[in-house]
């Protein structure tokens, strides 16, 4: 389950930085978000469908997603989670990190072309073998969508191991 929140986090918290310091792109996210999608939790396994609810914050150049996500019809089974972001306009470079229940953080680091950010992964511990994956984000104000990639994958070839999609929730009546 931590590994499926550690992928879900990753996703999530990355598209919110700035590019350029371009606090348009901020503001983008700040707004609660809700969604979900699938997520593997090994490369030969099947996917799982979870859903997510997150609020958030923002600083100088940099944004906070919070919240939890969980295995659908499964409520028991949710873990609380946290990213961070900076985007730094001396490197025009994004850089942070993601915590899931309090454990090691994951570090992120990659830039943005254009809407899509593409980040590096690097887990606190091994995940599929390894440590490194690749979350590719794009965000069109409204919806954003988040794709980790396993770059080693099975024999070599890359697998998709989370597809997520966040909308903004419609207001309660």
């Amino acid at each position: 389950m931590a590994r499926l929140v550690a992928l879900v986090l990753a996703g999530i918290v990355l598209p919110a930085l700035a590019h350029g310091a371009d606090d348009e792109y901020i503001r983008r996210f700040l707004v609660p978000w809700s969604g979900g999608g699938i997520v593997k939790l090994s490369l030969e396994g099947s996917p799982w469908r979870v859903s997510c609810r997150l609020d958030s914050t923002s600083g100088e150049n940099a944004v906070t997603l919070a919240g939890n996500c969980r295995l659908k019809l499964i409520f028991f089974l949710s873990n609380d989670i946290e990213a961070k972001l900076r985007y730094d306009p001396a490197s025009d470079s994004y850089s942070g990190t993601y915590v899931v229940d309090g454990g090691p953080p994951a570090l992120l680091s990659g830039r943005r072309k254009d809407d899509p950010l593409t980040l590096n992964v690097r887990w606190p511990k091994p995940v599929n073998d390894h440590l490194d994956a690749t979350i590719v984000i794009t965000n069109d104000t409204k919806r954003f969508t988040l794709t980790t990639i396993d770059t080693i994958g099975l024999n070599g070839k890359p697998v998709i191991t989370s597809d997520l999609a966040f909308h903004v929730p419609a207001p309660a009546r």
